[in-house]
């Protein structure tokens, strides 16, 4: 049972006993006090909670630090914004919830951060970019909501699983997360059911039996083979759902046979087969609460439509909806944990970081569109003290996929951008497999005058800046032109970061084997800024996009060099490449026509 509406008081308090009694307001949940203008470190939020089944349990989902009372009595503390917080409640109806989101003390901030937000606490993609105001417009709330879960005494809170390929085909570790007031013996059900195609259902019957609290209990189930999920471009993603009942309580994960490893030369190898990966870094929203089934699809329908197989959720855990329409949408996932740039170095935080790695893959594990976990992006001093310990705690959680310890400097080349001319390109920086590289492009001008207002033309830059404006790049490594209007200064800034896109993505497929895949820095803004994206914020495309989309197509034909002026005379390239990144041969003919004026003495 969802939760739909609270009471809602932004207030400092550290307990309910210095709570005013005015001031409350009813809020529809999901919730982020931010998105209503609100610059809160803390938020209260007031249930009438109804009284269902044996036992109740709290799921909910809060940015960043939650704590709880039910009929004034203390119930604990839950750290973290990405998985949920299981909380069984005893008597009672009166719930409160205190969600903190507090900004770290500068000094601590933005070196030695210590809540694991990734790009949610510090990026120079958010709301005052990399600046001492990096902070503001924060993240605070029950961004996913509230849900009560009735159950009987032995409880069924959470469902997981791992498919391994057997020689005849494949064997599923099933885990449920079971809470159990003393020893049980219980029967569990499994069912295995086709999602989006007609296909065989599968059933099995298990006991379980355990101690008294909370733990993960397993089931090995032993299947044939079964239809596999593969990329868009190579076949189709068969997608299961796999669903568990114990005691009257029932949930569903999805499921998708495949396998994903990495082999020496870096290639991926997705059920078998080299996969060359044509990809993207996003971050689809600043604020989860905002986001849903209807935006994911339409952003996943967009990745596809830019050609790209594969996407690096950058730096953060987003919303749910975003990995089930990769799911159904057959695009692969690299999947960061939420650690950008520098955090605390001691002990404590170490711990915290790895409680929180186990649980990322416990809540995204069943997703078959993910295929790599990273543990960092551009770590600083962390890079070889946590790096090490998340990338052990991640393989060991989940065995089936790659890991990487981080994204780092050496494979996310900018020239063009923070550095050199976009022709530095053609040496192949970050291969073989740059995971960022771009360049900032303005969105639209109608946009700009929206979210800027005056400030927009004539350009006041520290308004500008606030919203992620990068002048030194655009202007003295770009060489981007500001022209007499907006209009022209977005015409050259986008028509630069197209022509970057272009001659870096075609110059890494043509040294396909050496270069294994590509992942543009980035798709979509997550809020009103001036980023790297090829996707305002309204998802309306600068020209980046379909330059993006044409060099990213699977078949592409690239010539070389590219020439903006052809001399009279001249040859109209020097040589002529076919990139096939499709698994069949193909026959093609090309025909070349110049086209426009020509004039003859």
């Amino acid at each position: 049972m969802r939760l739909e509406k609270a009471w809602f008081l932004a207030h400092g308090a550290e307990t309910p006993e210095e709570l005013p009694q005015a001031g409350w307001r009813e809020v529809r949940l999901p919730h982020q006090w931010t998105l209503e203008g609100l610059e809160a470190e803390v938020g209260w939020y007031r249930f009438q909670v109804p009284e269902v089944g044996p036992r109740r349990f709290l799921r909910l989902w809060g940015d960043y630090y939650q704590e709880a009372w039910l009929e004034g009595v203390y119930l604990g503390r839950h750290e973290g914004y990405f998985f949920p917080w299981l909380l069984e409640l005893p008597p009672g109806r009166e719930l409160l919830l205190k969600v903190s989101a507090p900004k770290e003390p500068l000094g601590q901030w933005p070196r030695f951060k210590r809540q694991i937000k990734g790009v949610f606490g510090q990026h120079d993609c958010r709301p005052g970019g990399n600046t001492e105001r990096g902070q503001e417009r924060g993240t605070g709330g029950l961004w996913g909501g509230v849900e009560v879960l009735a159950r009987e005494e032995v409880a069924l809170l959470a469902l997981a699983h791992r498919a391994h390929k057997t020689p005849t085909g494949w064997r599923l570790l099933v885990r449920l997360l079971l809470d159990a007031p003393r020893a049980f013996r219980e029967e569990a059900w499994l069912r295995l059911l086709p999602e989006n195609f007609p296909g065989e259902a599968w059933e099995k019957e298990a006991s379980l039996e355990g101690e008294a609290g909370r733990a993960w209990r397993e089931v090995v189930w032993d299947l044939p083979e079964m239809p596999l999920w593969e990329v868009w471009e190579r076949g189709f993603p068969h997608l299961f759902r796999l669903e568990a009942q114990l005691a009257g309580a029932s949930l569903a994960v999805p499921l998708g046979f495949r396998t994903v490893e990495v082999d020496r030369e870096g290639w991926l190898l997705l059920n078998g087969s080299r996969l060359f990966l044509r990809g993207t870094n996003i971050i689809p929203t600043q604020w989860l609460s905002a986001y849903g089934e209807e935006a994911a699809q339409r952003d996943v329908a967009l990745l596809k439509e830019a050609q790209l197989n594969a996407v690096r959720v950058h730096a953060h855990v987003t919303h749910p909806a975003f990995y089930r329409a990769c799911d159904r949408e057959g695009v692969l996932v690299w999947q960061d944990f939420p650690l950008q740039w520098g955090y605390a170095p001691d002990e404590a935080f170490a711990r915290e970081a790895l409680r929180q790695a186990r649980a990322m893959v416990e809540i995204l594990g069943a997703h078959p569109s993910i295929y790599l976990w990273c543990a960092q992006n551009e770590p600083t001093h962390n890079r070889y003290s946590l790096g090490p310990l998340l990338l052990g705690a991640l393989g060991e959680a989940d065995p089936t996929r790659p890991v990487k310890a981080a994204s780092d400097f050496r494979e996310h080349p900018y020239p063009g951008w923070y550095w050199g001319h976009y022709r530095d390109f053609l040496a192949l920086p970050g291969a073989p497999l740059p995971s960022e590289f771009g360049a900032q492009a303005l969105p639209r001008a109608e946009l700009l005058r929206r979210v800027l207002g005056e400030a927009a033309w004539p350009p006041r830059w520290e308004v500008w800046a606030y919203h992620n404006f990068q002048p030194h790049e655009t202007f003295r490594v770009a060489g981007v032109e500001v022209g007499e209007s907006l209009e022209a200064f977005v015409e050259s800034s986008q028509a630069y970061q197209a022509r970057l896109l272009e001659f870096a993505i075609h110059a890494y497929r043509r040294a396909k084997g050496k270069v294994v895949g590509y992942f543009q820095f980035m798709f979509v803004e997550p809020w009103e800024g001036i980023t790297w994206a090829v996707l305002d914020v309204e998802r309306v495309p600068k020209k980046g996009f379909h330059a993006l989309k044409a060099a990213s197509s699977p078949i592409l034909l690239s010539l070389v060099p590219f020439r903006e002026r052809l001399e009279v005379g001249g040859p109209p390239f020097m040589e002529a490449w076919l990139v096939n990144d499709l698994p069949r041969p193909l026959r093609l003919r090309v025909h070349l026509r110049l086209e426009g004026e020509v004039g003859l003495d």
